[in-house]
């Protein structure tokens, strides 16, 4: 495998970066010097606005922050009592000590506009830890534990240059070491060569460079970037998989994700509005009349500019006035979402380690994969967390069950993996975003020509109504592209 050089990157580096696998909004490799950040706005405007921002997630909030800065009247109005929408640590009801992501599950150091806040609000980073030994796979009915220096050999047909090689050295052959440098630029999604790769399937894209149907069954169930592989648009994986997020090092907050949303509320106090559902959004031309549920009473808020944030599913249930174009609502309606659910399995204790394993764990099983959470106060002998995590369809019909259900189907896949789980279970829960009123679903996942198709009209102001989110970013599923969506519209607000 390469050295680090320009175009590729260190086996240690990769295994850190493409190796988290556990619903990170994204991920992807870095070409040096490309990256283009999102620009802030000119300067205090000289026409103040009244704007309305429609959700509370990382995109309304930039872009309240970025408005009130530049001397606009803000309101932001939320649906939940708590501001991140999918960026959400969960807490409770497990013991002090342990907390996990139920949502988006990492950050990283290429993320240029998340970095800016991440900065001025002081929090400290956590490198996200991806061993090279100790990682359990259950494939084909095998499982197999990973050792240093050894080669695993696959339950797979390879071909004879794929048998001796990990997931990461397929994906460093057959994906880093064949994307030309301008998948690093966001601003070029449009441009040849890379808007070609939109016609296009990960797996087709796979193929076409040489690999295997057993090394795209391989890469299927070890590498969550290819959980749908047939599903997946080859330009996204390219630009917003492997052009941006490997950029640099993932990483968490100490503390837990949502901490940059919280601290991002705090500072819009004053102007966001928890417990409020917008039903419709009217533009009258001379003013935006929002019609909205307020913790059980029917209100309204006016408006001279809107921004809509929320995410794909829930905006097909607000009512536009006029009318929004056939193009747009065909995107609305057209752009997949990657359904998610997440289950937790609390333990007395991280009892996974007596057997000299990390408790990561990827599979074909229908727990898919699972990531280990131990307690920040005692981390070898405190009660500890093992997550199934689950999307595609798979997860629709998980997050369809009861909860005792779910957990329990769940326990039963993860003896398979772990014999003893049972004997340690505590508590359970379990996050589906599918049946999440709020949600509705996980994030944007276009599929091959979904790009092309759909994004420039999901972007498209419609009147005085400008939509924001990370379904109108060639990020998509990422935070950094819902942040630098919001620092979008908000242009567009400041220049209409």
């Amino acid at each position: 495998m390469k050295k680090e050089s320009k175009e590729g990157i260190s086996r240690k580096t990769f295994l850190k970066q493409v190796g988290l696998g556990f619903g990170a909004l994204g991920t992807g490799i870095f070409f040096p010097g490309s990256l283009s950040a999102a620009s802030f706005l000119s300067g205090s405007t000289n026409n103040p606005k009244n704007v309305v921002v429609v959700g509370a997630g990382l995109a309304g909030l930039a872009a309240a922050r970025e408005l009130k800065a530049n001397g606009h009247q803000v309101t932001i109005l939320e649906a939940r009592n708590r501001p991140g929408g999918r960026v959400s640590t969960l807490r409770e009801p497990f013991p002090d000590g342990i907390y996990a992501e139920e949502g988006a599950a990492a950050y990283s150091d290429s993320y240029t506009e998340a970095l800016k806040l991440i900065n001025e609000f002081k929090f400290e980073k956590i490198p996200w830890a991806m061993p090279e030994e100790g990682i359990v796979y259950h494939l084909n009915g095998k499982r197999i534990v990973s050792k240093k220096g050894e080669a695993i050999d696959w339950p797979y047909e390879l071909s004879a240059k794929e048998k001796g090689k990990d997931p990461f050295a397929l994906v460093q052959m057959y994906i880093i070491d064949t994307l030309p440098k301008e998948t690093g630029m966001p601003d070029l999604w449009d441009k040849a060569p890379v808007v070609n790769f939109d016609k296009t399937s990960l797996a087709d894209y796979l193929r076409k460079q040489g690999a295997s149907e057993g090394a795209i069954k391989l890469l299927q169930n070890t590498m969550w970037f290819a959980a749908v592989p047939e599903g997946t648009s080859g330009l996204s994986m390219a630009m917003s998989d492997f052009g941006f997020f490997m950029g640099g090092m993932p990483f968490i907050l100490k503390g837990g994700n949502d901490l940059l949303p919280k601290e991002m509320a705090k500072q819009m106090k004053g102007e966001l509005h928890y417990g409020v559902e917008v039903k419709t959004v009217e533009d009258l031309e001379e003013k935006v009349v929002i019609s909205a549920v307020e913790n059980g009473k029917n209100t309204t808020y006016e408006a001279d500019e809107v921004i809509v944030t929320l995410p794909l599913k829930v905006l097909k249930n607000v009512t536009f006035k006029p009318a929004l174009s056939a193009a747009k609502s065909k995107a609305i309606e057209g752009m997949p979402v990657l359904n998610s659910t997440r289950v937790f399995i609390e333990v007395d204790k991280p009892f996974w380690r007596e057997e000299g394993v990390t408790g990561l764990v990827f599979s074909d099983l229908p727990l898919m994969n699972v990531n280990a959470y131990h307690n920040a106060k005692d981390p070898e002998n405190g009660a500890a967390m093992l997550e199934s995590y689950v999307v595609g369809e798979r997860a629709e019909e998980l997050g369809e069950m009861g909860e005792q259900e779910a957990i329990e189907q769940q326990l039963q896949e993860m003896k398979k993996v772990y014999p003893e789980v049972q004997e340690h279970f505590t508590e359970g829960y379990v996050k589906a975003w599918s049946e999440d009123p709020y949600a509705l679903g996980g994030p944007s996942w276009p599929g091959p020509g979904d790009v092309t198709a759909y994004l420039k009209d999901l972007q498209s102001p419609h009147g005085k109504i400008h939509f924001a989110g990370e379904h109108t970013s060639i990020l998509r599923s990422t935070m950094e592209g819902a942040l630098r969506s919001g620092i979008r519209a908000a242009q567009e607000v400041q220049e209409s």
